[in-house]
C-alpha cells in the first residue's frame, strides 16, 4: 500500500508542478502580438508607388502573414534580403500570386523607411 500512496501523491506533485511551470512560461513564450502600421498618408508619402497598391499589401499581410507571425520592424532587414530572400520563402509558404508578393513588398519596403517610427508599429494589440 505505502508504494501507492506514495506513486498517488508524486503523480498529483508532478500535476501541480508541471500546471505551475505552464502558468509561468505560456505567457512569456508567446509575447505580445504586435501591429503592423496601417497604411497611412505619411507611410504612402515616403513610398513610391500607388497607395492602393501599399493597401493591397497591408491587407494581405494582415490576412496572411500575421496568421502565422507578429509583425518584425522591416528596417531590421536590408530591400535586397526582403526582395530576394525572405519575400519568396514567404510567398511559398502562404501560397500567395507573385501579384499579391509584389504588393506586400512594396508595403514592408514603405514600412521599412518610416522603421519603427511609424504609427502602430510595435504597439501591442489590445
Amino acid at each position: 500500500m505505502k508504494p501507492a500512496r506514495h506513486l498517488s501523491v508524486s503523480a498529483s506533485v508532478l500535476r501541480h508542478t508541471l500546471a505551475g511551470v505552464a502558468i509561468v512560461l505560456l505567457p512569456g513564450s508567446c509575447g505580445p502580438a504586435y501591429l503592423a502600421p496601417p497604411v497611412t498618408r505619411e507611410l504612402a508619402q515616403v513610398s513610391r508607388v500607388p497607395k492602393s497598391l501599399l493597401e493591397r499589401g497591408y491587407i494581405i499581410h494582415q490576412e496572411k502573414c500575421a496568421k502565422c507571425h507578429p509583425f518584425e520592424d522591416p528596417a531590421k532587414y536590408e530591400v535586397a534580403e526582403l526582395t530576394h530572400e525572405i519575400m519568396p520563402e514567404m510567398r511559398r509558404k502562404s501560397k500567395i500570386d507573385s501579384a499579391d508578393e509584389q504588393a506586400v513588398l512594396a508595403y514592408l519596403i514603405a514600412a521599412r523607411q518610416l522603421g519603427s517610427q511609424a504609427p502602430g508599429a510595435g504597439a501591442p494589440v489590445p
